[in-house]
């Protein structure tokens, strides 16, 4: 037996797919199959059921897959030690990043953080938070940036930045500096469509307030991005909520739309998530500091945030 062989036989598992693991392990399908039954034949169990479709785990193989992972999981770490060892900051950094986020994070550090370590190849991907946990835990991505806590316990979470929320107002109907949430008319308040958490986060927001439940607007629309909801924000003369980094480069048109809430802030709390087993300590340390140096320039700072909770 040999470790190719165990990410061979992970890889099934991940994707409960022979062709897809033997595309992504960069082999042809007969290669991986044979190397999987060759495996299975020195060990003397049967680890999947071909049979099935999606092809399924043996009792005995969910025993053998725990342990692959450990195994797989104590290599990396060596591998990592050594690196760090030699003072090396080598290889791939596979990030996923909530859409929510991704526009306006990325351009404030990314550039640097490649610049630092030119042997680190950075691959991001904008994906939503439940394609991040998702990925992480089949280890297709190293590390996800988005709106904590998840309270996974098979990921780990590293807080990065506490991020104000914004009212963008279209309809005319404040006339303060400062807004409260228990003021606002609900009713009139564009969303993002389901699968964001920013929309999540939005809808808690409105339970702050007694006033949620209001109706009357004969209009809903859900959004798929950010640009697109603040248009049909400005075309339906309503309402939506934005985080603070969107307003950074916004032009002055949306700027004197925007409205600062009183206190308390409603905020999202904005971080780093790996897998319990992920190994790339060192690398995470740099990021999170490059990533908080970054944004410590742009949101300011106060005692009077209320942290809300995504579901």
């Amino acid at each position: 037996m040999n470790i190719q062989q165990f990410q061979y036989v992970l890889a099934v598992v991940d994707l409960k797919n022979f062709e897809a693991a033997a595309e992504k392990c960069f082999v042809t399908q007969s290669t991986l199959s044979t190397m999987i039954r060759k495996f299975e034949g020195e060990i003397g169990i049967k680890i999947f059921n071909r049979k099935t479709k999606p092809v399924s785990i043996t009792a005995e193989g969910e025993e053998i897959i725990k342990r692959l992972r450990i195994v797989l999981n104590e290599i990396d770490a060596l591998e990592n030690l050594v690196q760090e060892l030699k003072g090396e900051m080598i290889g791939e950094l596979k990030i996923g990043i909530i859409p929510t986020i991704a526009p306006y994070l990325l351009p404030l550090f990314l550039t640097d953080f490649a610049s630092t370590f030119p042997k680190v190849k950075m691959i991001v991907k904008e994906m939503t938070t439940a394609q991040i946990q998702k990925e992480l835990k089949i280890r297709n991505i190293d590390i996800g940036i988005l709106a904590l806590p998840l309270e996974d316990p098979q990921l780990e979470e590293t807080p990065l930045y506490s991020e104000p929320f914004l009212l963008y107002d279209c309809s005319g109907e404040i006339v303060n500096d400062k807004v409260s949430v228990g003021n606002l008319d609900y009713s009139k308040l564009c969303l993002l469509q389901e699968g964001h958490c920013l929309r999540t986060q939005v809808q808690r927001i409105c339970d702050l307030s007694n006033e949620s439940t209001k109706t009357g607007l004969n209009f809903e629309f859900e959004s798929g991005s950010m640009d697109s909801l603040l248009r049909i924000t400005e075309a339906r003369k309503g309402m939506t909520i934005l985080p603070y980094l969107a307003s950074i480069d916004v032009t002055e048109k949306v700027k004197n739309k925007l409205v600062e809430f009183s206190a308390p802030i409603p905020v999202r709390s904005v971080g780093l998530i790996t897998h319990k087993f992920f190994v790339k300590k060192k690398l995470l340390i740099e990021l999170k500091n490059t990533i908080q140096k970054a944004v410590d320039k742009h949101i300011p700072s106060t005692e009077e945030y209320r942290i809300l909770k995504p579901l």
